[in-house]
């Protein structure tokens, strides 16, 4: 039963370890400047549209026959 016990305590002892490590690391901080996310696409006529990456476009994975 002595094992046991002191199973239990290394592994409660390494987790604290791991939970103060953690805990004490200063978060990160991105040094690069972020940019904008844009999406190209084909629209009517195959002209190229630019989009903003946060517009959300309405497509779907059926193909309709030409009209």
């Amino acid at each position: 039963m002595r094992r046991v016990w002191s199973a239990v305590a290394a592994s409660w002892a390494l987790l604290a370890i791991v939970a103060v490590l953690a805990w004490s690391h200063p978060p990160m901080q991105s040094g690069a400047p972020t940019r904008a996310t844009v999406v190209v696409v084909k629209g009517k006529n195959g002209k190229a549209v630019v989009l903003p990456s946060g517009v959300a476009t309405h497509t779907t994975t059926h193909t309709s026959p030409p009209a």
